[in-house]
């Protein structure tokens, strides 16, 4: 086996975190947790970018909720609307901030 602690391999963790997360049908609170988790996990493995999936229907609350938390955390360094091929207003790109290492 190549790593005997592969959770302190780049490479493990940067496979390990998906590209994005799907928060749709689930409730704001727990969601906007995942995605802090999620966050961190991200920027950890060496992510430069994200995908929220929020989805578009309903009251907008999740949208809102994931923008306010986005626009707040010292990891974003910005957000916008998915393009129309990647979600539209279903879904949020988010960049993070590069690390003085990376």
């Amino acid at each position: 086996m190549p790593y005997q602690n592969p959770q302190n391999s780049n490479l493990f963790k940067k496979m390990s975190v998906p590209n994005e997360i799907h928060l749709r049908r689930e409730k704001v609170v727990p969601a906007i947790e995942r995605l802090k988790t999620y966050i961190e996990d991200a920027k950890n493995a060496g992510m430069k970018e994200i995908r929220v999936i929020h989805g578009r229907a309903g009251s907008g609350d999740m949208r809102r909720a994931v923008h306010e938390l986005l626009s707040a955390h010292p990891e974003i360094e910005k957000f916008y609307s998915a393009p129309p091929a990647e979600g539209g207003p279903g879904a949020t790109i988010a960049v993070l901030t590069i690390s003085p290492h990376s």
